[in-house]
């Protein structure tokens, strides 16, 4: 399968983000671990900013899938938050991920487009986390209970994306 002249190959393996640092593991995740382990000095502003969104989402799917939403505000991840290091990537707060779960979703269109309605979920998921009432907890519930659902999708698409971004960079 191409995507923009770049060919994607291993589509068919398992993905799954961890959702505990003490139980689990990443499987598949082998071009998020190139691409998060890269020299981020080498980057171009835009790579970067790209690298950045694509593990705050990926931040995001752990947070709300380890403690729920009020772990994801309390912890601070729907904040923007600079590089501790010259080897770290920036995270990108609320408005940034849901920007790149968009992205994600129009990937998802273009390059497999059998999963257009996961893909509009994940959209239509994107829309109502961004507005979210923070003090609903019936919103909040129904909002988790959603993402619950799509975080497969997402984390096959963040895999898919990140082998995407590392053969376009020349990360291989």
């Amino acid at each position: 399968m191409k995507y923009k002249g770049i060919e994607l190959e291993g589509l068919d393996k398992k993905v799954k983000l961890s959702h505990s640092r003490v139980m689990e593991t990443d499987e598949g995740t082998d071009w998020i671990d190139k691409l998060l382990t890269c020299d981020k000095a080498a980057l171009t502003p835009t790579q970067f900013h790209e690298v950045s969104a694509l593990s705050s989402v990926i931040n995001m799917d752990y947070q709300i899938c380890n403690g729920g939403i009020s772990q994801y505000v309390f912890n601070g991840y729907h904040e923007d938050c600079a590089p501790y290091s010259d080897d770290d990537v920036a995270h990108l707060g609320q408005s940034g991920q849901v920007a790149m779960l968009r992205e994600l979703a129009s990937f998802g269109d273009e390059a497999f487009p059998a999963s257009r309605d996961e893909n509009g979920a994940i959209r239509r998921w994107a829309g109502e986390f961004r507005f979210l009432d923070w003090f609903s907890l019936f919103k909040v519930d129904g909002c988790e209970r959603t993402y619950f659902g799509l975080s497969g999708h997402v984390a096959f698409l963040c895999e898919a994306y990140a082998q995407y971004l590392c053969k376009s960079y020349g990360i291989a």
